[in-house]
């Protein structure tokens, strides 16, 4: 059994690499390396995600064994058991890799490695504060009867075709429109957002900054850079991922996206090795490791894990009225903001929602964002290859040498967008947020399907 899996595994790996790389010595040193790199993400992937599916989504056995074999038939060689607060992925009985659970932090990877001290469970999970239906000027009852009949249909013509749509929100002003949701899915389900929670990492920094805890000009980040150019580096080129470190974002066996999730090193201090490869703030590269040292910046600023998690409550989640929404840890206690959000469709129309200037005012005397770091956060970066991304944002503009990310939706929208076709458009002109989650192996037309929701907001 492991013999087949091993050569399995070592075949389809192997032929992606030699598509992927051109020069033939690095070729041969990474080959070598597939095998093990591939079977062990295997099963560190499945335990992950397996984990959080369980515990933070509430999914079945049998959906989560489904998502997985969404990525790749290999996974239907994985067995998982589930137990109490630890998720056991297995092949055969010979290789096994386990997870485990906090209420606070969510799932991580349990390596021989001593973790990071982690704090103690409350004595109940529900940590989260309930919330009035009106909570921060959000009002929970559909109010469009003709959207609300599109979204069932996208809803229904997304199953028929296999897209796996599980959640479709719309918002404006601060108001739900429509909400529609897919088989074992409901409005109370927390969903992941992949990398939509790069995005979530932003706003949070951007309350830092708006509180005077941050300052995106500064420099000189990490102790680890003092001796090498990486000290010059700001928190704007991670924000805006023009930092010019070294990281293949691809997400195959052995590529630094890869080990950094599914390694044994935390993924942030993974991200703190990279070398600089451009000079930081002329070259755009989406990168997952500029999002994680971001979050390393803040767990140092802030004190530690303790510190970042109390003003992730105070200063997020209560203030924008969260009820769901966890951000999980690396085994250093630091977020694992490049990829593990979680949300409801709600929640996250939360979030999109502080993006929009009409609703600076719905978080008390004060606006959640300052209005110049929100105008900052929602301008082109000045990268000579590619300036449309914002802070942790993919902008619409149109620029001299790009055409916009998606033509036939607004110029002045942004996107939140993740892994397995997460999107969350942002669109100032309609003071609106559109939010669609699911679990899609296939491109979603989120150009088409968006059009038709805009086409049916009031202006």
């Amino acid at each position: 059994m492991i013999f087949i899996l091993f050569c399995a595994v070592a075949i389809i790996a192997a032929t992606a690499l030699l598509f992927g790389l051109q020069n033939p010595e690095t070729k041969i040193s990474q080959l070598l390396r597939l095998p093990g790199d591939a079977i062990y993400t295997l099963l560190h992937m499945s335990a992950k995600l397996a984990c959080s599916a369980h515990h933070i989504s509430g999914f079945t056995p049998q959906r989560i064994h489904r998502d997985l074999r969404n990525y790749s038939p290999l996974f239907a060689l994985v067995s998982i058991d589930q137990s109490r607060d630890i998720t056991c992925a297995k092949i055969g009985n010979l290789i096994s890799v386990k997870a485990c659970f906090h209420p606070l932090q969510g799932c991580r990877l349990i390596h021989q490695q001593s973790p990071a001290q982690l704090i103690e469970p409350p004595s109940h999970r529900d940590h989260y504060p309930k919330q009035s239906e009106n909570e921060c000027g959000y009002q929970w009852k559909a109010s469009n009867p003709a959207l609300q009949e599109l979204l069932d249909s996208q809803l229904h013509h997304d199953h028929e075709s296999g897209l796996d749509t599980r959640a479709l929100l719309v918002t404006q002003g601060g108001q739900l429109q429509a909400e529609a949701y897919g088989l074992g899915i409901s409005a109370h389900t927390p969903l992941l957002g992949w990398s939509m929670s790069k995005s979530l990492l932003a706003i949070l920094f951007g309350r830092l900054e708006t509180l005077g805890l941050a300052d995106s000009t500064s420099l000189s980040l990490f102790p680890e850079w003092q001796n090498d150019r990486r000290s010059e580096i700001t928190l704007q080129h991670l924000l805006q991922m023009c930092d010019g470190l070294a990281f293949d974002e691809t997400y195959r066996p052995g590529s630094d996206a890869t080990r950094m999730l599914f390694g044994t090193l935390p993924a942030s201090r993974y991200a703190l090795q990279r070398p600089l490869l451009h000079t930081p703030g002329r070259h755009f590269s989406y990168s997952s490791g500029s999002t994680n040292l971001l979050a390393r910046w803040i767990h140092r600023a802030l004190g530690g894990t303790e510190a970042t998690l109390h003003f992730w409550k105070k200063e997020f989640v209560e203030p924008l009225g969260l009820t769901s929404a966890i951000l999980e840890l690396d085994n250093d206690g630091v977020f694992i903001a490049s990829s593990y959000g979680y949300a409801t469709a709600r929640d996250w129309a939360k979030i999109g929602g502080t993006l929009l200037k009409g609703l600076e005012n719905a978080y008390g005397s004060q606006p959640f964002l300052d209005p110049m770091w929100l105008s900052h956060a929602l301008s082109p970066n000045r990268s000579d290859n590619d300036p449309r991304y914002g802070f942790q944002l993919w902008l619409n503009n149109r620029t001299n040498r790009l055409p916009p990310l998606y033509p036939q939706l607004p110029e002045d929208s942004a996107f939140m967008l993740g892994n397995r076709e997460q999107k969350l458009m942002i669109a100032p002109s309609h003071n609106a947020v559109v939010v669609r989650l699911g679990w899609s192996a296939s491109p979603y037309p989120i150009e088409d399907r968006f059009s038709e929701i805009l086409e049916v907001l009031p202006n």
